[in-house]
């Protein structure tokens, strides 16, 4: 395990090149101790990453550097672990190795990611919250990157029902990267998820480790949603991995010719399925079991006809007070006091202040 380490660390060299080079030496350890001759004669690596290769062979202490690792509370999974996610295995470009906080994904569960816009609307960040927190209860994982907006909400609706949650990050998995999502990378591990990643710990950030994290989520689910995208996303990225790799893609359908779904609707175009209504989606995709569902139907309650007024002029998108009262025709304090029974009754919601929307 101390030579695969050493190995998973040089993540600058193409993680097939690398899982070829075990094979043709036999371990990584023969490979550490490879004679330089013999290795340039083999030509397992391109010319850039033979000379990275050897300086790090030069200046590493793989046994130093893994027993510290060891006191870092990381688990770490090479390919040639039986642990290692059979879902990974299969895929073209598998991860060397997968550093783990907390937990990896149940192979024999479902598993669904869901993805979108950091930049998302609150109709987006709603519609990825609701479906997290659905497919929770249905005992499905929740994959995702735990970027800021529709990730992260995915992430949150998931553990509000007490479910499990796995998060896939582009930089090292001992950094909380957004530190906006600090709460979810502690909460993710101890609700009985995990916080993923194939880059050692303390490996920071970059733009073009995104990219590479995207395929991972796409091969630990089943199944891809897109909430909310633009046109040029690293949410479609996702969904050409997950496209590749042979899981099934759906897509939100948007506004048109609204930017955040510029992306989603594109997918549409493409043949990716339409989730329009979740209970439909978990029926499509089986997800849905026989047994008593706990959904709260709108022709059931009983409305007054003032609280009928406001209600019929919202919808999924948050709208202003101003144009509340000017579609209803109600003075403020009256629309004011719709607002407040609708919200107790779990019927609408305040997105930001003085701004409404319907609760899906």
């Amino acid at each position: 395990m101390i030579y695969e380490y050493w190995l998973a660390s040089l993540y600058k060299i193409d993680c097939n090149r690398r899982r070829q080079a075990v094979a043709a030496a036999g371990s990584a350890e023969a490979l550490y101790r490879m004679p330089e001759k013999e290795l340039r004669g083999l030509h397992l690596f391109s010319e850039t990453e033979e000379a990275l290769f050897l300086e790090s062979r030069r200046e590493a202490d793989p046994e130093g550097a893994y027993e510290k690792f060891q006191r870092s509370g990381i688990g770490f999974l090479p390919i040639t672990d039986p642990r290692y996610p059979e879902k990974l295995r299969q895929i073209y470009d598998p991860p060397f190795a997968l550093y783990v906080k907390g937990r990896i994904p149940d192979g024999a569960k479902r598993s669904v990611a869901v993805v979108g816009a950091r930049q998302c609307s609150e109709y987006g960040r709603s519609i990825a919250g609701k479906l997290g927190k659905v497919l929770a209860a249905h005992q499905v994982q929740v994959i995702s990157g735990m970027a800021a907006g529709i990730d992260s909400a995915g992430h949150a609706g998931a553990l509000s029902a007490g479910g499990t949650t796995f998060a896939v990050l582009g930089c090292g998995c001992d950094i909380c990267y957004p530190k906006t999502s600090r709460s979810l990378y502690r909460s993710i591990p101890e609700q009985g998820g995990g916080i993923l990643s194939e880059l050692a710990p303390g490996v920071m950030p970059l733009p073009h480790f995104f990219p590479m994290r995207n395929r991972i989520i796409s091969a630990l689910s089943d199944i891809v949603v897109v909430v909310e995208a633009r046109e040029r996303s690293g949410s479609l990225i996702t969904a050409d991995c997950a496209l590749e790799q042979g899981k099934d893609i759906y897509a939100v359908p948007g506004r048109f010719m609204e930017p955040l779904s510029m992306g989603c609707n594109r997918l549409i175009e493409q043949g990716a399925g339409i989730l329009y209504n979740i209970e439909t989606f978990l029926k499509n995709t089986g997800i849905l079991e026989e047994k008593k569902k706990e959904v709260q139907k709108f022709e059931k309650l009983t409305l007054e006809k003032e609280e009928m007024m406001v209600y019929s002029v919202l919808d999924l998108h948050p709208k202003f007070l101003n144009l509340i009262i000017e579609e209803t025709g109600l003075n403020l304090l009256t629309v004011l006091g719709v607002l407040e029974q609708l919200r107790q009754k779990h019927l609408i919601q305040e997105t930001f202040p003085n701004y409404f929307c319907r609760m899906l």
